[in-house]
């Protein structure tokens, strides 16, 4: 299973309504543990993390959790003394299900959050937390994206889970590039630069033999299937600097864009959640954008799919309607396959400006939670745009109908120069 963030733009006025504050009883509770442990002697275990212009606390009863946080993040870590330029953030996650509810419980910031699936503990308690973080942000424009550098040019690579990103930042890599994310683009709201975001990388076996770099996975840890390795344990020297940004290339699967242009009911849409109920079901159907809506198993989780011809305008209803009726969104996909064939020629062509900043701000982490949208921009996202425009404002654009690798990685190389 894979968790990702996703959270769109648009509407940015909108809010969830359902948030509920910390209980007295887990006052106490939480009081207990930042005095050394409960009387059945629960050990807390504690994480700081320095985001740009925001600390982190990340505390925990489970051990294993915070050390899979500190081997993501060991790049970011802090001790908690450099200055920032706002107050720290909070998070508590208790696995431990021995409280009033009866099960696994979060407190991020107040809001407190329970878990009905012990089986989706980490990834799900992974995923809210940098969630968290990101929409508390404001010194930088966070988009999902890759990030590669070639000769102080910076190279966005923006494209949906499953179109081959992480594959082909690593190859970029492999040839010579710098790395500065292979799933967040930093852009510096100061500075005009993209930066480093140098989580560790979640990469499966076959990206790794696919990309030359089969030899690292001996001995590396996993985590929900995949390898967890720092770009430095793949390719030592390979940590990229803030630079301009130079080139936005997005990546297209090509049998999407003809489905898209022949069938005017819209784009296929997934959405894995932890469960669901007719109350629930209901208003989904009363959105008149939502076409053919189904409920499918995976598993012992329902996905419901739907098509939207304004597939994220959509997706950030859904996001709300999920958050008021308490419902977990795992997992988001678009599209009528799960990834690309890359049987294709991959193909460059040249997109305005215009298109590419919108089609980043698609990508744009925190959405219509972020603070910095709220408070600085208002909730417009047109002055989100232009900000966004200004900073890559002089950047070469293209759309890559995805391919095989190394037909896209030569075609990326060539119009960089490199």
């Amino acid at each position: 299973m894979f968790w990702k963030i996703y959270t769109p733009l648009y509407p940015l006025f909108l809010e969830g309504k359902n948030r509920f504050k910390i209980p007295i009883h887990e006052l106490s509770v939480l009081a207990l543990l930042r005095q050394g442990g409960t009387d059945k002697k629960l050990s807390i275990h504690e994480l700081n993390l320095r985001f740009f212009d925001l600390n982190a606390i990340i505390k925990s009863d489970s051990y294993d959790f915070i050390n899979l946080f500190a081997q993501m993040y060991h790049r970011f870590r802090g001790d908690g003394s450099s200055l920032a330029t706002q107050p720290p953030v909070e998070f508590f996650l208790k696995a431990n299900p021995d409280n009033h509810q009866g099960k696994p419980i979060m407190i991020l910031d107040g809001e407190v959050r329970s878990l009905s699936d012990p089986g989706l503990l980490e990834g799900y308690a992974y995923e809210s937390i940098l969630i968290g973080m990101i929409t508390r942000m404001r010194s930088h424009l966070l988009i999902h994206a890759g990030v590669v550098s070639r000769n102080g040019q910076g190279v966005i690579l923006a494209a949906d889970a499953r179109h081959g990103k992480t594959t082909l930042v690593l190859e970029l890599v492999r040839r010579g590039f710098r790395f500065l994310s292979d799933e967040m683009a930093a852009l510096g709201r100061a500075d005009r630069k993209v930066h480093p975001f140098p989580r560790s990388l979640r990469v499966r076996r076959g990206t790794l033999e696919l990309t030359g770099f089969s030899e690292v996975a001996a001995g590396a840890p996993t985590w929900l299937g995949k390898y967890l390795l720092d770009i430095e344990e793949i390719k030592p020297g390979s940590l990229g600097e803030a630079v301009p940004v130079s080139h936005i290339i997005i990546l297209q699967d090509p049998a999407e864009i003809r489905g898209m242009t022949q069938d005017n009911s819209g784009q296929e849409v997934c959405v894995l959640v932890d469960r669901q109920d007719e109350f629930f079901l209901d208003a989904v159907r009363q959105n008149e954008d939502v076409r053919d809506l189904r409920v499918d198993a995976d598993g012992n989780l329902p996905t419901l799919r739907f098509r939207a011809i304004r597939a994220n305008f959509v997706l950030s209803q859904i996001e709300t309607l999920c958050r008021e009726h308490q419902i977990l969104v795992l997992d988001v996909t678009k599209g009528e396959k799960d990834h690309p064939t890359f049987k294709t020629p991959a193909a460059l062509k040249s997109i305005p400006r215009s298109q590419a900043s919108m089609e980043l701000l698609n990508g744009f982490q925190g959405g219509y939670m972020s603070e910095l949208v709220r408070t600085e921009f208002g909730g417009s996202s047109a002055r989100l745009f232009m900000e966004l425009s200004a900073i890559v404002g002089q950047a070469n654009c293209y759309h890559l109908s995805v391919g095989p690798l190394h037909e896209m990685a030569d075609l990326v190389c060539s119009a960089v120069g490199a």
